[in-house]
């Protein structure tokens, strides 16, 4: 699940006004420049990891037991008699796979086996009870995707892009890697709510006040995600450079539950469970918003990567504390992802023979850590902290693309005239919200005398950088 636990603060530290200067007679510093952008620094809570029994999924406490391809008859949300297939036994309950892809804990004593063949709901049929299910909502189907949605067109049209791209080349770059993949028997559905509250009330406060923006539910089989967010009032384009990277990371996770690379339910180790889709969900963070490509460089994690390594944070030990944590905050997800695209880089065939090894992990199965650091040392070695010095010299080489860097900036200039000498100051700032916030700090520095005489212009630029050239060499 990708998370934002860190963005609040980070977007606070980076994106209001960042640049306060009182300029002519005398440079006036109104507000320090803002702390260096540690996203993964700041807000480092540990990353939410919902369990299946927290899904609205009742599981026995019990060993579980292979399906063996075992299919039962089972009364549907409608009171039909369909077939579904056992994903799992547990005690005295079969958790089953509906026509739908969904999940279901039956008891295996009102059940019964059958040999009759599992048909998969049709798009149609499937199309007209999520319409019932949410009303008000639009349904739109594609050919690997059913879309739910009451957001803005252009929200929709830019989720259905990512995935729509994404589906296919995720698809291509397995096969080119040897691993067996298969299109799923049915639709993968996303649903997309317009605001979090929705959301929040649609997922009955499974995250609290988490500020989870997205996430694969794999009970129901169904991405969840919401539009509107303080967040995204605040400093919009990079709340949608996070979203359509959210987009892009759970629908990896979507995709690689149905089409036999990572059983359902299963628990791989937390660092390649969450590193594979981050190396396979890079987004462009540019002026368009697009999926990059499997095993492109992911710009908003190696933003984070890159403020560390200015703190040389993690430089000799980062392998060793992340591949056997069971919980991930930002940073956690950030070196997640940098050793993921390190070793699919630079040790590919390795790499995919330890992913194959982990994708045998069934329903409900996990590995504890004595077998993880088996598993790891038996195809990468012993030495960790060379993999980690190695693993940073390989992303000190890496070019990308700074986030924050390449969006609008917007300089407030404030200027008056007095006993006829020209006066003025500029605020730089990365969020439209905070124009008139910058206008009210830039006019208190004005003297009570002159308040009458302050006059305000904005500017925009498309980068921060020649922001604050303009507004450094700016004079009133």
């Amino acid at each position: 699940m990708t998370r934002f636990t860190f963005l609040a603060r980070f977007l606070a530290a980076c994106l209001p006004v960042a640049l306060i200067a009182m300029s002519r007679p005398a440079a006036v510093s109104l507000a320090q420049a803002p702390p260096p952008r540690q996203a993964g620094v700041v807000g480092g809570a540990p990353v939410l990891r919902a369990d299946p029994s927290e899904m609205g999924i009742q599981i026995p406490k019990a060993e579980p037991k292979p399906a063996d391809g075992r299919r039962v008859l089972v009364n549907s949300d409608d009171d039909q008699l369909v077939v579904a297939n056992v994903l799992v036994e547990v005690g005295t309950r079969f958790l089953v796979i509906m026509p739908d892809g969904r999940i279901q804990s039956v008891p295996s004593a009102e059940v019964s086996l059958t040999d009759r063949p599992f048909v998969p709901v049709t798009v149609k049929d499937l199309s007209t009870k999520l319409a019932a299910k949410f009303p008000g909502f639009t349904v739109k189907s594609t050919r690997h995707f059913v879309y739910v949605y009451n957001t803005s067109p252009l929200f929709y049209q830019g989720t259905s892009q990512i995935l729509e791209s994404l589906y296919p080349g995720l698809m291509t770059y397995l096969r080119a890697r040897k691993i067996t993949v298969a299109d799923p028997s049915y639709p993968l559905v996303v649903v997309m709510f317009r605001t979090r509250k929705e959301w929040a009330d649609y997922m009955h406060g499974m995250f609290g006040d988490s500020s989870v923006a997205a996430f694969y539910h794999g009970v129901s089989n169904r991405v969840l995600m919401y539009e509107q967010s303080e967040i995204g009032e605040a400093a919009p384009e990079y709340a949608l450079k996070q979203i359509i990277s959210t987009v892009a990371h759970e629908g990896v996770h979507q995709i690689l539950h149905n089409i036999g690379v990572q059983q359902r339910l299963s628990r791989w180790p937390m660092w390649v469970s969450e590193g594979l889709p981050e190396y396979f969900a890079p987004t462009n963070v540019g002026k368009t918003n697009r999926w990059k490509g499997a095993g492109q460089v992911n710009d908003l994690r190696m933003l984070s990567i890159d403020e560390l390594l200015k703190q040389h944070y993690g430089e000799d030990a980062a392998v060793e504390g992340i591949v056997f944590s069971d919980d991930l905050d930002a940073n956690g997800y950030a070196w997640a992802w940098a050793l993921s695209h390190y070793l699919g880089e630079k040790k590919r065939e390795p790499f995919f023979k330890y992913v194959a090894e982990v994708a045998k992990l069934g329903p409900l199965e996990k590995m504890d850590e004595a077998r993880q650091r088996e598993l790891f040392t038996s195809h990468f070695g012993l030495d960790r902290a060379k993999l980690s010095t190695d693993m940073v010299a390989h992303l000190k080489r890496l070019p990308y693309v700074d986030p924050i860097e390449n969006m609008t900036h917007y300089v407030v200039l404030m200027h008056y005239e007095f006993a006829g000498k020209a006066h003025g100051g500029y605020a730089v700032t990365a969020s439209p919200k905070e124009i008139n916030k910058a206008r009210d700090e830039l006019r208190a520095k004005v003297p009570n005398y002159a308040q009458n005489r302050a006059q305000f212009d904005v500017k925009n630029f498309p980068t921060r950088t020649q922001a604050i050239n303009f507004a450094q060499s700016w004079r009133p």
